[in-house]
């Protein structure tokens, strides 16, 4: 016996889904500040030099108006004012230091642009950028700013990316535990029903909400799936015990008249009307078997496989046609309406019972004297096989239960049967995808059979050949 290897499936694992989740944002938000951080330093240093061109122009013209000594006052207020990355220095022809933070020429010496140089302060040697400018008596302007400014910039940017890390860190924890709490709430509702089922509460059924999720969606999947076991578990308790008590009365009387056919007093010619009256029995019994089967193979759909493009008219006239000399016997008058051509997709046979058993109906429960009407027809797009009586009718509270097995209401249309004449019709409206509507005819019973769709001949025959001639020219 070969074992079919089953390959395992993506599980939902809340907590795993909740870190995961968690470190994809906070990986994602390192990245992003890592990429600010890189656009921000960029922002920074352009912003640095072009304060420190322009704090060399300003100091160059000071010194063009007010000589050394108003340059000197403007630089030593900067100085003192101003950022403390900032370095300042002027230097005679000689290379003499003359004012400023800036005790030595910066090597190498930097240009009217913006360069890395190195030089000596009051507290030591530095590494910074600057610009210089060569003053009109032949001095040498110097204005840089050193990597503090930067330093504290990046020190703020990563205490920022702290404290946002911090709060992504707990709001995607505390968002993660609820989504983790209410996925294993609602999921453990849905197992709770579940394991309610597989002990035998075919009651249980899923909670429902008007917010439509992924969980609403399974659970009134799950609900209409036990709507539907229930009914079929329903239905098949219903016909075991009707079986049991429509069946108990024949093979009772079959049983008595065996026993008479066995006795050795009996003369063949008794014998042989007991066999006679046992065989019609078991014609009853096994004709109430075979509507059940139907019935089954119907509402299971096991019998939509034998769909197929059919003539509902032609079917509806065939059978009436079969079922006239009944009515004639009834006493009763056949009415078959004008009818288009008519096209649906259906099970020819199940139809044929369908249409057969209303009639038979009709001719059982109508009354002498009835006019019984037949017609199929489309309305709204749906085809419909309407049979209808002027007899006395079925009472409104009836007309539900009537359509259930071995339902017969003989106290009051009298006769006798099986009670499955009219499951059968419903069955069939089942599996077409319609239904079986009682109505009241004023007087009488009107009986419709519906079928999800249908079209006129004509408009069928266009949509073959219209489908006929797109295959071909894909051909």
């Amino acid at each position: 016996m070969m074992t079919r290897r089953i390959t395992p499936s993506l599980r939902l694992r809340p907590l795993a889904f909740t870190a995961f989740a968690m470190i994809t944002v906070l990986g994602a938000v390192a990245f992003a500040f890592y990429v600010v951080n890189l656009s921000a330093e960029a922002v920074f240093l352009d912003r640095e030099r072009d304060e420190a061109l322009a704090e060399r122009q300003i100091l160059t013209a000071a010194f063009d108006l007010e000589g050394l000594t108003g340059l000197t006052a403007r630089m030593d207020r900067r100085a003192r004012l101003g950022a403390r990355e900032a370095h300042y220095g002027v230097f005679d022809a000689g290379g003499r230091h003359v004012r400023g933070d800036l005790v030595t020429i910066p090597t190498p010496l930097p240009s009217d642009g913006w360069s890395e140089v190195r030089s000596l302060t009051q507290a030591g040697p530095i590494a910074f950028r600057a610009t210089a400018a060569r003053l009109s008596d032949g001095s040498l302007l110097v204005v840089g700013r050193d990597d503090a400014g930067r330093r504290d910039f990046e020190a703020r940017t990563a205490d920022g990316l702290l404290i946002a890390l911090a709060v992504v860190v707990t709001a995607s924890l505390g968002v993660g535990l609820l989504l983790n709490a209410l996925v294993i709430r609602r999921a453990d509702a849905v197992a709770g029903v579940a394991e309610r089922i597989a002990a035998g509460d075919l009651g249980a059924r899923a909670e429902v909400s008007e917010r439509g999720d992924s969980f609403d969606r399974i659970g009134a999947s799950l609900n209409r799936m036990l709507d539907r076991i229930e009914a079929l578990l329903t239905g098949m308790r219903t016909v075991t015990d009707s079986l049991a008590h429509d069946l108990r009365t024949p093979l009772t009387r079959m049983r008595r008249v065996v026993d008479v056919a066995l006795d050795p007093a009996t003369s063949h010619r008794d014998c042989r009307a007991a066999l006679e009256l046992v065989s019609l029995e078991l014609e009853g019994v096994l004709s109430v078997f075979t509507a059940l089967i139907d019935i089954a193979r119907a509402e299971s759909g096991l019998s939509r496989e034998m769909m197929q493009s059919l003539r509902l008219d032609e079917l509806v006239v065939d059978v009436a046609s079969l079922f006239a000399p009944v009515l004639e016997d009834a006493g009763q008058r056949l009415e078959i309406r004008p009818m288009d051509p008519l096209v649906i997709d259906g099970h020819e046979q199940l139809l044929r019972q369908a249409v057969g058993n209303l009639l038979f109906n009709a001719a059982r429960y109508a009354g002498p004297g009835a006019t019984v009407t037949l017609e199929a027809r489309i309305a709204a797009g749906v085809a419909e096989i309407v049979v209808a009586d002027n007899g006395p009718g079925i009472p409104e509270e009836h007309r539900d239960r009537v359509k259930d097995r071995f339902v017969r209401l003989d106290e009051a249309r009298g006769g006798s049967g099986s009670g499955l004449g009219l499951a059968i019709v419903a069955a069939a409206a089942k599996l077409h995808g319609g239904e079986l509507r009682l109505e009241d005819n004023r007087p009488g019973l009107r009986a419709v059979l519906t079928t999800a769709t249908g079209e006129p001949a004509a408009a069928a025959g266009t949509r073959a050949v219209s489908r006929t001639r797109t295959s071909e020219s894909r051909r």
